[in-house]
């Protein structure tokens, strides 16, 4: 009897092998064949070297070892001690790196501290797998040692590999060690549709051991592989949300059931299924549907489980007040069921009333003034309890030591049975002490490290709760589905930012790099660039494994209510002939609400885009259905038209919808120009964030104010004294303003957030204290440019007006100047204190002639106009918050330019700018980079990520010029 050992990375195609063993198998029973997963493969191949395999790290506990390893490298380590939540990234990077064998002395020069830190992480794994302790790539490469004294021991004479273009190096460098026994045949099946894609990778196959052997999912599948598309085959539907989507697909599963089609012959299909999870369950379950799924559910989706992480929370954040409540809410084991629910009542009410934000202190505050009785005493002594354990978590010993903490006050809490089932994760924040060893970490970890231990941990783990499968309906993620035949194939979720997925650049290894290696060690280095290929090959793979039909659906928007547009692959569809179309059309509500949209439905399917039919389903409507189909499918068109007919009613052209102010401050016009549609929303529009001003936070923008402010009295005061004339020595003048800066904050203070100074008086020093450090860093810097010709005038919060010419027009233009210095020269500095690290960007040459930087330039001309034959002067006023992290004193550098030239640069900007206000038109940003869309608090009604009407506003001759600033063309 032949021995047969089939392994796949997907645990659905390994069913399918099976399913289809046993079909041919005229004895009914499967002997002589195996079949396992690369991972169980990897185990057994490990198992046969004796070396023992005690535990595997987890991402949060190779990000701590790649965190400890990054100490003290370079610009790289300051990164991270700056930025701790880097640590994932970075250890993703290395990863991809180790998974595909490159050594550390394969990386570029330029990449020195990426090398250093590689090298160590290899060193500390190394004395890991020692102890017992591996990681993945680890794993996999102890097992290459013992494949085979594996494949030998198990008499194994062919093994069959169902691959997926996604394989890594460290599994297909097992595979080839397998490859290398000569009793065993490997082949490598590729499931592939002739795509150019796989053809690519073949070129570039890393190994010589085995080669992939293209296979096809399904003989006949529905769609004609590289021709039309069948009629009646394949459908486009859209739904409200992905709820909607989800209940659509059930609904017409349901309906195949009742026509006779067998459950497991229908598969529906996401690029993700989390925007479903929630849903899942319940509308299956509804509809009385068996399914199965590779859904992974975080166990903190167990209240039980959650908890846990308040818990953790709750002791290493001081008591933050919303984790106790939470908290308060579990604990039934503590103080009886027949208390609980009026002990959470108590902490929830106290807690709002008293306003408590954390500390023991707060707690003690709020519970003096709580009526007497059981439950007070019940919160009361839990509250105790939870602060003896934020006492002992200060700095305790070790991790290990933490976790026993948390874990006894957990079962003291919840239960023995609770702290059972968190065990495991607990002993993730153990493990973290070996790691530490490993790296020659000995000092005891802080409670900033213990929250983040606990976070990660009690995150980490996840489970699949619909994974068995008893012939259900399939519902599954595109990689596990990728290769397993069906049916009926529904397709969920192809929108915009899914299909194809959309990748940031690697911060620590960028593609350029990672291609040069790739080329340079013919090494599966993965290409973050590549993903749009790699995503369109998965949409051909899913769609050539369907017998019969298939439907692709898409939600117009998201479960927070964000709007998604369907996804740019539907309008030239893989696998089909090239170029196809499903958009063309319209596509399909799935949202069947009554009979006669249920009539409608059918008739928009017969009618399949014809518009002699479509006006006649509209003749069979009533009055408001008609026009509800008639202005539906005109803004179908409109928001999903590539070029403009009429104008941009969808993208921000309002014409005299509404009047433009009749006076422009510099930084709404600098808002202008980096985006009109957000400046549209902040200053026409006064659309407020929906973020509500918490009273015990700074806002984002209070430490400029601050400065600002207390910058303004201290240099009014020094030019009273005379302390900025000409005669007066550097140190003196310094010296008066160290003297004075305490009263000025003193007095500028007294008006910024009191309930902030009352709350956390420790914090707002510290944050006074850091005002204080950029202002003296300032004042010193600017005092030597300003004392070498002396003040002769000083204007400070200055303001000012004036009109502009702007093209074959005028601006009227009024602000507030921080800093008008006229010095004994004949110089007019105008100047602008920014406290942002980016200090070249006020005063940009191209950012002025693109304007996206016309603050300081808008300025400085106000003046001009005013005093006309003044050398005017805009200026850069650096006060960055943290001057230390200048290290290389960037900021010592004066930046300026002369009114002229100043004007030269801003003529264009300000033109196009006026021309926008005239027209009514706010286009979204004309920068290739969205980055500042991160900060964006319009995102919700922003159409930056909508391709249509990106194509029509850059396409639309009124705001061609604006996106001609950019070097872009329409």
């Amino acid at each position: 009897m032949e021995r047969v050992l089939e392994i796949a990375a997907s645990t659905r195609v390994l069913r399918e092998r099976r399913a289809r063993a046993l079909d041919d198998e005229p004895r009914g029973a499967l002997l002589g064949r195996e079949f396992v997963t690369f991972r169980g493969f990897a185990e057994r191949c490990a198992a046969e070297t004796d070396v023992p395999v005690r535990a595997l790290l987890d991402g949060p506990a190779l990000g701590e070892l790649v965190a400890l390893c990054a100490r003290g490298r370079g610009a790289l380590g300051e990164q991270l001690a700056e930025r701790p939540g880097l640590a994932g990234a970075l250890a993703a990077s290395l990863r991809d790196l180790r998974d595909a064998g490159v050594a550390p002395r394969e990386l570029p020069r330029a990449l020195a501290d990426l090398a250093a830190t590689y090298t160590e992480m290899e060193r500390v794994l190394a004395r890991l797998e020692r102890d017992g302790v591996f990681d993945r790539v680890g794993l996999f490469r102890l097992a290459q040692r013992g494949a085979r004294a594996y494949l030998e021991r198990r008499g194994f004479t062919r093994v069959a590999v169902h691959g997926a273009t996604e394989l890594v190096g460290s599994v297909g460098d097992l595979l080839a060690a397998a490859a290398e026994v000569e009793s065993v045949e490997l082949r490598f099946f590729q499931p592939d549709f002739a795509s150019g894609f796989v053809d690519a990778l073949d070129e570039k196959w890393p190994w010589a051991a085995f080669v992939p052997e293209r296979t096809e999912s399904v003989d006949r599948p529905a769609l004609a592989r590289d021709g039309e598309i069948p009629a009646g085959v394949l459908t486009v539907r859209r739904a409200r949300s992905p709820r909607a989507e989800l209940e659509g697909a059930a609904r017409a599963a349901l309906e195949l059931c009742a026509a006779g089609v067998p459950l497991g012959d229908i598969q529906i299909v996401a690029r993700s299924l989390e925007p479903y999870a929630p849903w899942l369950e319940p509308i299956f379950g509804g509809y009385g549907i068996p399914f199965t799924s590779s859904l992974r559910v975080p166990d903190l989706a167990d209240p039980a489980r959650r908890v846990w992480l308040d818990l953790a929370r709750a002791v290493t954040r001081d008591l933050e007040r919303d984790a106790v409540v939470r908290v308060a809410e579990s604990l039934e084991s503590f103080t009886g069921e027949r208390l609980a629910p009026a002990v959470a009542a108590l902490a929830e009410r106290i807690a709002r009333e008293r306003a408590v934000v954390r500390g023991a202190r707060d707690w003690q505050v709020a519970l003096a003034d709580a009526v007497p009785g059981p439950e007070r005493e019940a919160l009361e002594r839990a509250l105790a309890r939870l602060g003896a354990a934020v006492d002992a978590l200060v700095r305790p010993p070790s991790f290990s030591d933490a976790a026993r903490t948390l874990c006894g006050l957990g079962a003291e809490l919840f239960g023995e049975a609770s702290a059972a089932g968190v065990a495991e994760a607990l002993g993730a924040v153990a493990r973290l002490d070996r790691v530490r060893a490993a790296a020659g970490e000995a000092n005891a970890p802080t409670r900033d490290d213990l929250a983040r231990a606990f976070d990660a941990a009690l995150r980490e783990p996840a489970s699949t709760p619909f994974g068995d499968d008893a012939g259900g309906v399939r519902v599954l993620d595109a990689v596990q589905a990728r290769a397993v035949p069906c049916r009926h194939l529904f397709l969920l979720g192809m929108v915009h930012g899914a299909w194809p997925r959309a990748l940031a650049e690697d911060p620590f290894l960028p593609d350029v790099v990672r291609a040069g290696l790739r080329a340079r060690l013919r090494r599966p280095v993965p290409l973050r660039g590549s993903v749009a290929e790699e995503d369109r090959f998965l949409l051909g793979l899913l769609l050539s494994q369907a017998r019969e039909r298939v439907v692709l659906s898409w939600a117009e928007s998201d479960a927070s209510g964000r709007a998604q547009s369907p996804s740019g692959l539907l309008h030239s569809l893989p696998f089909v002939a090239p170029g196809t179309d499903v958009l063309g059309g319209e596509s399909l509500a799935w949202e069947e609400r009554e009979p006669t949209l249920l009539r409608v439905a059918d008739a928009l399917c017969a009618a399949a885009g014809d518009e002699a039919e479509l006006a006649s389903v509209a003749a069979r409507l009533p009055a408001p259905g008609a026009a509800m189909l008639r202005e539906g499918r005109a803004l179908v068109r409109g928001t999903d038209a590539l070029q403009a007919e009429t104008g941009l009613p969808y993208d921000g052209e309002v014409g005299d919808a509404l009047a433009p102010p009749q006076q422009l401050s510099p930084s709404h016009l600098e808002l202008l120009g980096q985006c009109p549609l957000r400046a549209f929303f902040a200053r026409l529009l006064r659309a407020e964030p929906l973020e509500p001003r918490s009273p015990d936070e700074l806002e984002a923008n209070e430490a400029g104010e601050l400065v600002h402010d207390a910058l303004e009295q201290l240099y009014q005061s020094l030019f009273a004294e005379g302390a900025l004339r000409a005669s007066t020595p550097h140190g003196v003048a310094l010296d008066r303003a160290r003297a004075l800066l305490d009263p000025v904050l003193d007095r500028v203070e007294a008006a910024r957030r009191v309930r902030v100074r009352e709350r956390h008086p420790t914090a707002w020093r510290a944050f006074r204290d850091t005002i204080k450090r950029a202002i003296l860093d300032f004042v010193a810097r600017d005092l030597r440019s300003l004392l070498e010709h002396g003040v002769v005038k000083l204007e400070a919060e200055r303001g000012l007006d004036a009109r502009l010419r702007a093209g074959a027009g005028e601006l009227a233009v009024g602000g507030t100047i921080d800093r008008i210095a006229r010095l004994a020269n004949g110089e007019v500095r105008v100047g602008d204190y920014k406290t942002s690290r980016q200090f070249d960007r006020p005063l940009n040459r191209q950012g002025i002639a693109r304007g996206t930087a016309l603050q300081i330039p808008v300025y400085a001309l106000v003046v001009a106009a005013r005093e006309p034959g003044a050398l005017v002067r805009g200026e850069t006023l650096t006060v960055p918050l943290r001057p230390e992290r200048d290290r290389d004193r960037e900021r010592d550098e004066e930046r300026w330019q002369f009114a002229p030239e100043l004007e030269r640069l801003s003529a264009r900007p300000l033109a196009e700018l006026a021309g926008l206000l005239r027209a009514g038109l706010f286009p979204i940003s004309n920068s290739r980079n969205e980055q500042p869309c991160r900060s964006c608090p319009y995102t919700v009604s922003c159409r930056m990520q909508h391709p249509q009407s990106k194509a029509r506003i850059r396409a639309y001759e009124p705001a061609a010029g604006y996106f001609e600033l950019s070097g872009e063309s329409a």
